[in-house]
């Protein structure tokens, strides 16, 4: 079986995808075989955040409640403001940009994150920032989750990103 997950992992990695194999939890599955992620198996929540030089990371947490599943990428982050959800500024900024994303392979239960970085309005000037409150952000992650809200009460630029997404992390800190 080792053999067999090494060829996979191999084969991933030939094919522009990491592998990440850490929340497999002795499942027998080889990486090729686990399934895509589907929205209805997963639930998005907010995390706890932490500070840093004038931003504020909150993590944006996926917890799959299905069976093992796979998952990657950037998810689309967009401020939004009512319950209509309107967006508020530009949608986060992609701070991976270049590079490789990994695909997590994860058990029921099990969750992956993203860092959603929030720049303090005051640090850059009123025009051009144009600062704007948001009573949350919509998070989406295609083929894997559908738009979905989440409350979260935060003050963003209208004139340019003030916010910032990545590559999904193990675990629940985005990181």
């Amino acid at each position: 079986m080792r053999l067999l997950r090494c060829f996979s992992a191999a084969g991933l990695l030939a094919s522009g995808f990491a592998f990440s194999g850490s929340l497999l939890l002795g499942q027998s599955s080889s990486a090729t075989t686990v399934p895509s992620c589907v929205s209805g198996h997963l639930t998005v929540s907010l995390g706890q955040p932490q500070g840093a030089a004038g931003t504020i990371y909150y993590p944006i947490v996926f917890t799959n409640k299905g069976g093992e599943c796979a998952i990657w990428g950037v998810p689309t982050l967009q401020p939004v403001n009512g319950v209509a959800h309107l967006a508020v500024g530009p949608p986060a900024r992609n701070t991976s940009l270049g590079m490789m994303p990994v695909r997590h392979l994860f058990a029921r239960g099990h969750s992956v994150s993203v860092a959603f970085g929030v720049v303090e309005t005051g640090n850059y000037t009123p025009s051009t920032c144009v600062a704007r409150s948001a009573s949350g952000v919509m998070v989406s992650l295609a083929p894997f989750v559908r738009p979905t809200f989440v409350h979260l009460s935060i003050m963003v630029c209208t004139k340019r990103a003030s916010t910032t997404t990545q590559l999904l992390a193990s675990g629940i800190t985005g990181y």
